[in-house]
């Protein structure tokens, strides 16, 4: 009997203050102490059939600011630009720190720039930014760069052509590109002749991170998954710790060579950049080894891999719209002399539908189900709701994207809405809001202009055999969203 009671007395308390929390909340589902909304967010990925659809559902119902409490933690979503820009544009510092799931941290602590806090996030940030503008992304140097690499891979399209066509992998293609031009800026080297087998390589491990990641492993407790999915948590840890050695094994080979000269005032790369902050204080401060390693790691997965997946979605959708490319390249002749030089960045005041069409490419493809969510350190306001500290809160890109209150009809493949509507890109948010958004956003930015224009204005692209490419998503179940690849035909267009 005295058992039964003291069991009831903390259930009550229990409730009681799960509901005292509650209240203060923006709205949600109904949620349970201790299990929060778990069945209501299994029902509705399946219901439909994916997390950003789940997100919507949950929008619709409760509003473009509601609260999912992942057993009992709540998680604050916003899903519509003027909140998020309210909240961490005006109000950033009080969201500078990202929530880092545990499994993310393992093995890591506080290094690298994409799950760290507090001084270490802040000066590598600094630094990353400090040295892009300093090797030029953003600026015409870099756009030398995009175009040297777009050269290099159209040479080679030409060259292995039979009756003038040429059939390649959208994966195979755009990740080769994209990763070429991170790597002349992290370490200096291009992914040409024998150097593509180490790309494939390094792709093939950074395809198995994010294979085995979902989103489940935001929430769940590094602990839980050790003991109750051994197999797991091994199979993460062994694929991460793979990947942080083989990003790396460049940087710890050029910081040992001792008689390695770097000019101190013209760094070829991030990794020289880098060495020279540690020959500076001896590597006793932040400026290590194992936070060069975590930058290298962080700036391959979110330059690389986001980057490339944004361009296999696009060119997916623009198989189906061959109508887009026809517009696209009649607009690019016009500027280019009929094609007779490449398109610059600079070009982008004199293409509006080509920078919507780029617009509505960011728009769907949405790489990310799910994203990171910051913490707040104190009482905060968000929508007129008051949030405790501890709290955690994230604009849910994918689902603000997907919000047909702002982008009307959102399942067609509609650059229009761009085109015709120039106020409307500023509800796009693809590289983040606030003080942690995407660092490599001037250079993807014109990656996707650079290359999604020049390859239309150069070539004639259609499916390989007619067959059109799936406009599923590989993963929608998973935390970021994987397009499936299709084979296409490229073709010289006539001059």
């Amino acid at each position: 009997m005295l058992l039964i009671l003291i069991l009831t007395t903390i259930l009550a308390i229990l409730i009681v203050r799960h509901y005292q929390k509650v209240k203060k909340l923006p709205p949600g589902p109904f949620s349970l102490p201790l299990i929060g909304n778990s069945p209501q967010i299994v029902y509705q990925l399946w219901k439909t059939g994916g997390v950003v659809p789940m997100l919507d559902s949950f929008r619709k119902e409760h509003g473009n600011v509601f609260t999912l409490w992942f057993g009992p933690l709540p998680h604050v979503s916003i899903v519509d630009y003027e909140t998020a820009y309210d909240t961490f544009v005006k109000h950033g510092s009080r969201y500078a720190d990202r929530m880092i799931p545990e499994l993310l941290a393992m093995g890591r602590g506080n290094t690298g720039v994409l799950f760290s806090n507090g001084e270490t996030w802040q000066e590598m940030r600094r630094f990353i930014l400090t040295t892009f503008r300093n090797i030029g992304v953003g600026k015409d140097g870099m756009e030398e760069r995009i175009l040297e690499e777009i050269d290099i891979r159209f040479k080679e399209i030409d060259e292995i052509a039979i009756d003038g066509k040429t059939t390649l992998n959208s994966k195979d293609f755009f990740d080769l590109t994209i990763g070429s031009v991170i790597n002349t800026i992290l370490i200096g080297k291009r992914y040409q002749g024998e150097s593509k087998p180490f790309f494939f390589e390094l792709r093939a491990l950074l395809e198995a991170s994010m294979e085995v990641f979902a989103p489940a492993d935001l929430t769940v407790p590094l602990w839980f998954l050790k003991y109750f999915f051994p197999r797991r948590y091994n199979l993460i840890k062994k694929v991460n710790d793979n990947l942080f050695e083989y990003v790396g094994k460049e940087a710890k080979e050029r910081l040992e060579d001792e008689n390695k000269f770097i000019d101190p005032e013209n760094p070829q790369d991030l990794v020289d950049a880098f060495i020279l902050k540690i020959r500076a204080d001896n590597g006793a401060n932040i400026y290590t080894l194992t936070n060069l390693q975590m930058i290298l790691m962080d700036l391959w997965i979110a330059g690389q891999e986001t980057t490339s997946t944004t361009l296999i979605a696009g060119f997916n959708q623009l198989m189906h719209n061959p109508e887009i490319m026809t517009k696209v390249r009649k607009e690019v002749r016009n500027i280019t002399s009929d094609g007779s030089r490449p398109l610059l960045y600079s070009d982008r005041g004199d293409t509006p539908y080509l920078n919507a069409v780029v617009a509505e490419i960011q728009r769907f493809a949405s790489v990310l189900n799910v994203n990171f969510w910051r913490i707040n350190h104190e009482l905060v306001e968000v929508a007129g709701y008051q949030v405790d500290g501890g709290t955690m809160i994230g604009a849910q890109i994918g689902g603000l994207h997907v919000n047909d209150e702002i982008f009307g009809d959102i399942t067609k493949f509609n650059p229009d809405r761009f085109y015709k509507n120039e106020k409307l890109i500023n509800q796009l948010i693809s590289f983040g809001v606030g003080k942690r958004s995407c660092v490599g956003e001037a250079l993807a930015k014109q990656e996707l202009y650079m290359v999604t224009g020049n390859l239309i204005l150069r070539y004639n692209i259609s499916p390989a055999d007619g067959k059109l490419p799936s406009l599923e998503e590989g993963r929608p179940f998973s935390a970021s969203k994987r397009p499936i690849p299709s084979n296409l035909v490229f073709e010289r267009v006539a001059k």
